[in-house]
């Protein structure tokens, strides 16, 4: 609210009031902040007044946002300036859940050398920065290491500023959380240890993974948990994804295990919510008999690709958060099924036995594909369903400075085309095959793509 040049945004928090900010920009002063680009230099001297009181408030908990990936694909030699930018447009977009990988091999690093294995040796266990995603995730380890001393350090000191400017915002650092993940010699060197071996993951040797009933695992999770307390300060959200992409359980008891890593996590951070990814069949549902679902938040990767989903009967009513992922391997795409997250983000929130709590942005690089971040961002800020046509009408006057036939006729054809895509198979759009390695017959930028 507010007349000419005095403006007043009240909040919570805050990151809500940034929130608030973003509001009052981008729908009283028609500017844009978008990921990338910003109008934000076309602002008057003088703010513009708002007429009566402009009020929004959030219809689910969670805003979730960042793929494990992202670091990886996004740039994983980034330094603080550039996460707090994006922290900083996330919390004008609405988000208040951000998942923090960078630093996440510093609990591994210090935590294993309690358990036989040198420093060195880890240094050569532990990836390169822009594969580490893919480790957390417990696909490979030791590509384009070894890692440094130093860079160890210095990440972890990364993460851990990462993780303050968040909670000074208000907001919640996701960290990484521990659920076996182990050389593949762990149990030749920890006596009682059970290990199950994980096979390959397009064509890399997996790490093993430690039985979380067995004996070893509580003293190596306490260890972990530990060393991360310390170094990157309190969370009350953890990530884990058991068994993913692939991986086997081997004679290990599913619903035991994920009982035992909950159990871990209470342990040292009580209260503590289990974050989980829905991708492919998982979270089984195993696995969650096995925990108590309301700790649980699952983000699903999928809410928009495919048609006839039921979420509650599926995953037995855990709380989750409707997600897309707008992109595979950070490709530079414009377009999303926009289509399917203003007919069913609503619809799924009004079932009489809804579990949805949230929302969930994950694509696998950001930086790219304003108008996807936008819209997907203000589903949980509006109190029912968004008009796509006057949405997209709205965003193109702010993107470019203010109506323009011109502009919004375009964008009238990006909304019907690659913004409107159907469901059932991808939720990325065609990446350009400009971006193709050079070819006469090419059909596609990338194996993960769809076909143009």
């Amino acid at each position: 609210s507010g007349r000419a040049g005095a403006i007043v945004v009240r909040g919570t928090s805050p990151a809500t009031l940034l929130t608030g900010v973003g509001r009052y920009l981008e729908e009283v002063a028609g500017v844009d902040l978008g990921w990338p680009g910003s109008s934000v230099g076309r602002l008057p001297a003088t703010l513009p007044a708002v007429t009566g009181t402009l009020t929004r408030s959030a219809s689910v908990p969670h805003r979730y946002a960042l793929n494990d990936t992202d670091e990886g694909y996004s740039g994983a030699f980034r330094d603080f300036a550039s996460y707090q930018h994006d922290i900083d447009l996330m919390a004008l977009h609405g988000v208040n859940e951000v998942f923090v990988p960078t630093g996440g091999e510093y609990p591994y690093y210090r935590a294993l050398q309690e358990f036989g294995y040198s420093a060195a040796e880890l240094r050569d266990w532990i990836p390169g920065p822009a594969h580490q995603g893919w480790w957390l995730l417990q696909n490979l380890s030791g590509f384009a290491g070894p890692v440094s001393e130093q860079l160890v350090e210095a990440r972890a000191a990364l993460g851990a500023q990462i993780a303050h400017h968040l909670r000074s915002l208000g907001m919640t650092p996701v960290l990484p959380g521990f659920f076996g993940t182990v050389p593949t010699d762990f149990a030749g060197r920890n006596e009682g240890a059970v290990t199950v071996p994980q096979g390959r993951w397009v064509g890399f040797e997996r790490p093993a993974w430690l039985d979380p009933t067995g004996p070893v695992f509580d003293r190596l999770a306490a260890a972990y948990y530990r060393v991360q307390q310390a170094r990157f300060g309190p969370s009350d959200m953890v990530k884990m994804d058991l068994l993913h992409e692939g991986g086997t359980a081997g004679g290990v008891d599913v619903a035991a295990a994920a009982g035992a890593v909950q159990r871990a996590l209470e342990t040292a951070r009580p209260g503590a919510t289990w974050v989980m990814l829905g991708w492919q069949d998982n979270p089984a549902p195993a696995l969650l008999s096995g925990v108590d679902r309301s700790r649980v938040l699952i983000v699903d990767g999928l809410s928009d690709r495919y048609d006839g989903l039921d979420r509650e009967t599926r995953w037995g009513g855990t709380p989750y958060a409707f997600g897309t992922i707008p992109n595979f391997g950070g490709h530079t795409s414009i377009g999303a099924n926009t289509g399917a997250w203003l007919d069913r983000f609503h619809a799924w929130l009004g079932k009489e036995d809804s579990a949805l709590r949230g929302i969930a942005y994950l694509p696998e690089g950001t930086g790219g594909n304003p108008a996807a971040f936008d819209l997907f961002t203000a589903l949980a800020w509006q109190p029912g369903p968004i008009d796509q046509e006057d949405w997209f009408a709205a965003y193109a006057a702010r993107r470019y400075g203010g109506a323009d036939p011109h502009a919004a006729a375009a964008w009238e054809e990006l909304r019907r085309g690659p913004y409107d895509m159907p469901t059932g198979t991808w939720s990325e759009p065609q990446d350009s095959l400009f971006a193709a390695r050079p070819s006469l017959t090419a059909s596609t930028a990338a194996k993960w793509s769809p076909k143009a």
